[in-house]
């Protein structure tokens, strides 16, 4: 390990500590990225960026990828690792490779929402179909419509299938990002998906519904 990699362990194992000792309710399921008050993130943040900026990607080990996904995760508030490994497109393929094989939720809707925005290896942006069964609803949810922008002849299928799968207690989320995913691929399906988000029973479905409508009342899309 270099020393920047050895930092990086310290800073990680001393904020693990802190948040143990201080927050021990919070684990990944429901960490929502509230940790910028503390100099223990702020220090494990700054080693994670000069890890990516200053060592190769090509070699690094499990403790270290370890290491960064798991600031990763505790970044997602700010979101400015995930954004810094767009410059750095190596350790951007290995890691988002990397956090599927992790429990870190809070990693890879990271990763996902910037696939598109990858323009290296074309087997990484692949990788999108693996986000869409990563057993998260958000993880899932993000994956649509980063297939919509990478894929988009393949998303209206993957749009139905979230619109009418009941895998989640409250789909309506899924289901709102299915009708925006019809709409951004100009789906013919679309007028028939809006029509019945119009007479849900949820009220932030009904709401997108009417939102689209406007958007493409000029285009006269939907009679």
């Amino acid at each position: 390990m270099t020393d920047h990699e050895n930092e990086l362990h310290i800073k990680v194992n001393a904020f693990k500590s802190w948040a143990k000792s201080n927050y021990p309710e919070i684990i990944e399921e429901n960490d929502n990225g509230e940790w910028c008050f503390c100099d223990e993130f702020y220090e494990m943040t700054s080693c994670a960026l000069s890890v990516i900026q200053k060592c190769p990607a090509t070699g690094a080990g499990k403790q270290t990828i370890d290491d960064l996904l798991y600031a990763i995760a505790r970044d997602n508030e700010c979101e400015s690792i995930v954004e810094e490994l767009l410059d750095h497109q190596d350790w951007f393929a290995l890691l988002c490779r990397q956090c599927l094989k992790t429990h870190y939720t809070n990693a890879k809707w990271q990763f996902v929402k910037r696939l598109c925005d990858y323009t290296g290896n074309e087997n990484i942006r692949e990788l999108v179909y693996d986000f869409l069964a990563v057993e998260d609803e958000y993880t899932e949810r993000m994956a649509l419509k980063a297939l919509a922008d990478i894929y988009p002849e393949k998303a209206e299928a993957y749009a139905l299938v979230f619109w009418n799968r009941t895998k989640y207690e409250n789909d309506e989320y899924q289901k709102i990002m299915a009708l925006h995913v019809l709409y951004q691929i100009h789906s013919q399906k679309l007028c028939d998906y809006l029509e019945m988000a119009e007479h849900s029973e949820y009220k932030y479905l009904r709401m997108n519904a009417q939102e689209i409508r406007e958007k493409i009342k000029a285009d006269k899309l939907c009679e």
